[in-house]
């Protein structure tokens, strides 16, 4: 690890777990709401799961880009 310092690395490291825990919870999060959705309509094949868990990571990816992505305009 020459030319770093180690608190970058953790920072990196840290960082990497950020957007892995976002993308997690934004499929966990609306694919549980697709979930809801799904029983509390009554439908036997999920439907609205599915298309929440593709919400859930479309949406955390838009929040990861908006986060990390580049500042130079």
């Amino acid at each position: 690890m020459q030319g770093r310092d180690r608190g970058e690395a953790w920072r990196s490291s840290s960082q990497a777990w950020d957007v892995i825990g976002t993308l997690l919870a934004g499929i966990l999060v609306w694919g549980g709401v697709g979930y809801a959705l799904d029983r509390w309509l009554g439908f036997e094949r999920f439907l609205f799961l599915p298309i929440g868990m593709l919400l859930g990571a479309g949406v955390a990816i838009y929040g990861i880009a908006k986060r990390y992505g580049s500042h130079d305009a």
